[in-house]
């Protein structure tokens, strides 16, 4: 009798195990689809993968970020120092490079001082129109820019085979206590088929 409910409690246990064990591996193999006696089999993350990519990239736009939080937050941003660095390369690779290479004569009417001006005016005129200049900006992104389409683009171009490392390797040890607990679960259902069959 006691090797009996071993048995059984060993044999649930490995059929819990087992089954859990396949169902995991089954999330993404096989990754292309095979015909095993008339059943077409494929892993679930394979065969779904294009339903899936949509719905995460809904997930992400509706409750993570969209392309109004990105745009939002641009007319923010302080660009004080880059546009006087790039308003400095125009005018010295135009004006004194191009300009004044061409024309030798010119160097006697644009003075260091004249061109320190005209980089004050352009500066200050980039100045006093960037908050037109960035709602332009924004309002072309949103109207130009599909983050759906972006994120479902992304994820359809993961390969299968990395992405399966990527689940496996951060969420190994869940995956484990998943086996581990499909064979409690098998050992204990075992356990309760031998208690019942003694009293049948």
């Amino acid at each position: 009798m006691l090797l009996k409910a071993s048995l059984m409690i060993v044999i649930g246990a490995l059929i819990g195990w087992i089954t859990n064990y396949f169902a995991i591996k089954m999330l993404f193999r096989p990754l292309k689809e095979i015909n095993i006696l008339g059943f077409r089999v494929q892993g679930l993350i394979p065969k779904r993968k294009m339903e899936m990519a949509e719905s995460i990239a809904d997930t992400i736009q509706e409750e993570l970020i969209s392309m109004k939080d990105i745009t939002a937050n641009i007319g923010d941003i302080e660009l004080g120092e880059e546009i006087d660095l790039i308003v400095d390369r125009i005018v010295e690779d135009k004006l004194e490079k191009q300009v004044l290479a061409k024309i030798p004569m010119a160097s006697l009417f644009i003075t260091d001082s004249m061109i320190l001006k005209i980089k004050g005016h352009i500066k200050d005129a980039i100045d006093e129109n960037k908050d037109e200049f960035f709602t332009v900006l924004i309002q072309k992104m949103e109207d130009s820019v599909d983050m759906k389409n972006i994120i479902i683009e992304k994820i359809e171009n993961f390969e299968l085979d990395e992405l399966e490392k990527m689940v496996y390797r951060i969420a190994n040890n869940e995956l484990k206590h998943i086996e581990v607990i499909g064979a409690i679960l098998g050992a204990v259902i075992g356990g309760i088929q031998f208690a019942i069959s003694l009293y049948i």
